[in-house]
């Protein structure tokens, strides 16, 4: 049985997955990388499903890690759409 409500993080590359994974090992948010599901997108690709986490904790920790992803959803209950939360802004004029 799934619990609800859980967010799927969709990202650019199978690289960028994989950086999300290595940053987020550790740092006690449960995630499972994941293939993306059909109803964001009908490309193939990596996605990460985050479980038991606030919205803001997890986007704030995603920031902050500086961490590329292409959109997080979240997936509120059974059989409903997902609902997109937050796409990439792009950052190339920020400093660090």
């Amino acid at each position: 049985m799934e619990k609800y409500p859980y967010f799927m993080i969709t990202f650019p590359s199978v690289h960028h997955a994989l950086r999300f994974e290595s940053k987020m090992k550790g740092i006690g948010i449960s995630f499972q990388l994941v293939p993306v599901p059909r109803e964001i997108s009908s490309s193939c690709g990596v996605a990460a499903r985050v479980n038991f986490v606030e919205e803001r904790v997890l986007i704030d920790t995603v920031d902050n890690l500086q961490l590329e992803y292409d959109s997080i959803y979240i997936y509120d209950r059974p059989k409903e759409k997902p609902r997109l939360v937050k796409r990439w802004e792009d950052r190339s004029g920020m400093s660090n």
